[in-house]
């Protein structure tokens, strides 16, 4: 067990809000805390779905130092701060906030930096699934990076969900066995977290696969993860891509960068 000899009234306190928190940014932030000797602790929390709005006054009143925005939150989060920055303030968006010396807490996207390091080279297809709020800095990823035409696939159609400056084809869901195979598949919904709600593609999407990403993660794996190995597919998980966008989240919180070799998430 961790020592906690340390902790005072002057340890700060970086947490996660999420509908479904894991254990991996826990364990990660706090190990790097220690390493670096920062007198700070990292705890998650578990917000149910209605309940952000209270959870995140609740942040403002004990003065949290920052942290981590998740599914479904982070284009509420960003209505929530008082400053986006860089990139969060075209994107609407947000999965990490600080709070500045000023006592104003800043909203930033670092799921757009683990985007821009995640996606392949050009290809002439891309499909998203969802339109969450990951799903809006990967599009603005796409966009930036000139990665290939972009059909977005969802159950509902909402524009606003998507940057405005992101050209993009609309999908409902249930069109899906009507099109064709794309190159690139970025799975930007929650179903793969839970194997009562896996995710599965057309099987004529197989024929020209050549890139996947899939932005949710189980130790053991899930059913798309299964298939695109099997197929020896190029392949980002939730896990590498949260590695990424968590080292750009260690930076904000304290202005010190960890090597990827180092960082061991």
């Amino acid at each position: 067990m961790r020592n906690t000899d340390f902790i005072s009234k002057e340890t700060k306190l970086f947490v996660s809000l999420s509908e479904m928190p894991g254990n991996t940014g826990t364990v990660w932030f706090n190990k790097m805390f220690t390493q670096k000797k920062i007198d700070a602790i990292y705890k998650a929390f578990q917000v149910d779905r209605n309940d952000f709005k209270s959870a995140f006054d609740g942040v403002r009143a004990l003065k949290v130092s920052g942290g981590a925005i998740s599914m479904p939150f982070k284009t509420q989060a960003a209505q929530g701060v008082d400053e986006l920055r860089g990139v969060a303030s075209v994107i609407g968006a947000i999965n990490t906030f600080k709070r500045e010396e000023s006592g104003k807490i800043s909203g930033y996207n670092t799921d757009y930096i683990a985007a821009c390091r995640s996606l392949p080279l050009k290809y002439r297809s891309i499909y998203m699934l969802g339109t969450g709020g990951v799903a809006a800095s990967i599009a603005w990823a796409i966009r930036d990076q000139k990665s290939g035409p972009l059909t977005v696939i969802s159950r509902n159609r909402d524009r606003n969900s998507i940057p405005k400056d992101v050209e993009f084809e609309w999908r409902s869901w249930e069109s899906q066995e009507k099109l064709p195979a794309p190159e690139v598949l970025i799975n930007a919904t929650s179903l793969g977290m839970s194997s009562t709600a896996e995710l599965t593609i057309p099987e004529q999407w197989w024929r020209d696969l050549k890139w996947v990403m899939d932005l949710t993660y189980r130790p053991e794996g899930n059913k798309l993860a299964r298939e695109v190995g099997v197929r020896k597919i190029e392949f980002i998980d939730g896990k590498k891509f949260a590695r990424w966008q968590a080292l750009e989240q260690f930076k904000i919180y304290t202005g010190l960068e960890i090597d990827e070799q180092e960082s061991d998430y």
